[in-house]
């Protein structure tokens, strides 16, 4: 089988870990969900969660507190293709919640560290109040089953077709839909979100993987970026039009982040999910930083997590992906 004959490696396999010892852990990071050689950051967030629900499986199982909520990741260094250890502090057991350090490592360097804090979620209980939709402007209206076929005429759909050498790699395992007309609000940017294999699903363990897949709404300032709101829509359209997949990438920003705060609102079904809508927003882009706050929501618009993160825009070097016929469609 050739290089281009195979499916990329799917994320549940790529974010799996095995113990070395009571504080240890082991994963292996495949090109499949690299930038080139360098792992996407929310892969990395993935195997660090991953290492510590192990963890309160295995050394802290008493406690039952089965369920990460929140979770703080500082990226000091890129993390590479190849094996990685995931090496946990006990910081702070707790009876109802425990919180505990992480540190991934390769070749005896820091690249990941952060916290994480567990819980039993099916035994939560509190006060709970209603509050208002954080969806303001709200998204336009979306029917999965149209969606599912192409036919729906609020969003349209992209995916990057698959090949071991395409520098993004690392979504082609999804299919992204974007809104057809441009959100009122430049700073936003919305997104509904599946795996482009039918058979695969979303599980709660993923959702910082996917916290780290959205269209930076800086290009909605770069004038002609083709990854602006205005004009992404419309290059799909066309290549759809005349039956290409639509160019990859292209743009002379990079975008590098710093630090990501993910936090579980609620657990995705035990059987996953097939869809979930994503809305980014910035409120500051100056001096090259910006913030921007994710909102993770399943397919009946219910919040199931929300994410704050600090990233910087770089000059990078344009990267186009060759156009390729994509085993990517809807298997």
């Amino acid at each position: 089988m050739g290089l281009c004959d195979r499916d990329p490696v799917p994320l549940s396999t790529a974010i799996k870990v095995t113990p070395i010892d009571s504080h240890s852990y082991l994963a292996k990071i495949p090109p499949d969900h690299c930038y080139l050689e360098t792992a996407h950051g929310g892969l990395l967030v993935c195997i660090a969660v991953k290492a510590v629900q192990m963890h309160f499986s295995s050394t802290l199982v008493s406690r039952n507190h089965p369920d990460t909520f929140s979770i703080d990741t500082f990226f000091l260094r890129p993390a590479e293709v190849g094996e990685a250890t995931v090496v946990i502090k006990d910081t702070k057991p707790g009876s109802n919640v425990s919180t505990v350090h992480f540190t991934l490592l390769q070749d005896s360097l820091e690249r990941v560290v952060g916290y994480a804090s567990n819980m039993n979620l099916e035994s939560e209980r509190g006060i709970s109040y209603p509050t208002p939709s954080p969806l303001h402007p709200k998204p336009p209206s979306a029917t999965l089953a149209k969606l599912a076929d192409q036919s729906d005429s609020n969003w349209i759909g992209y995916s990057v077709p698959w090949h071991p050498h395409s520098f993004l790699k690392a979504i082609s395992p999804f299919q992204f839909f974007f809104p057809t007309e441009p959100c009122i609000s430049s700073n936003i940017s919305d997104a509904w979100i599946r795996f482009a294999r039918a058979d695969q699903r979303f599980t709660t363990e993923m959702l910082g993987s996917i916290a780290d897949h959205w269209r930076r709404m800086v290009e909605n300032y770069v004038p002609h970026s083709k990854w602006h709101q205005d004009i992404i829509p419309k290059r799909i359209a066309q290549a759809n039009a005349e039956g290409r997949p639509t160019p990859a990438y292209s743009s002379v920003y990079g975008y590098p982040t710093l630090s990501m705060h993910l936090e579980i609102k609620k657990k995705l079904p035990s059987q996953g999910s097939e869809w979930l809508f994503m809305r980014a927003q910035s409120t500051t882009i100056k001096n090259g930083r910006f913030d921007a706050e994710i909102l993770i929501m399943d397919e009946h618009m219910d919040l199931v997590a929300l994410s704050h993160q600090v990233a910087f825009v770089t000059k990078s070097m344009q990267i186009a992906d060759k156009p390729r016929q994509s085993k990517n469609s809807r298997l």
